[in-house]
């Protein structure tokens, strides 16, 4: 079974004041499954009470054994060149007409 083993006072504290007052929601579900996980709840109860797979609990509990209080920010979308591109080229917008009857 995986689940978080060690948590300083400092943390916890932390943990539970970013569970209430974040703005972001997914950084509360991350802190409050940490707590929870800390507690004793395992993967597959904790992706039932978040609704989520059970992946994402693990990614979430990884993320904070590698990176700590960190790891409850989201990581940055990578772009690739295919999100660069517009969807309609910048002639095709300029030559459409609106046809009304």
């Amino acid at each position: 079974m995986r689940y978080v083993r060690q948590i300083t006072q400092d943390q916890a504290d932390y943990l539970r004041d970013i569970a209430r007052r974040s703005r972001n929601y997914r950084e509360r579900e991350r802190a409050k499954a940490i707590l929870l996980s800390y507690k004793g709840y395992n993967v597959t109860v904790l992706s039932d009470i978040f609704e989520v797979s059970r992946g994402t609990i693990t990614n979430w509990l990884d993320a904070w054994e590698a990176r700590g209080l960190g790891g409850l920010k989201d990581l940055p979308k990578q772009l690739n060149e295919t999100s660069l591109k517009p969807s309609l080229s910048n002639k095709a917008i300029s030559t459409k007409s609106l046809i009304y009857n």
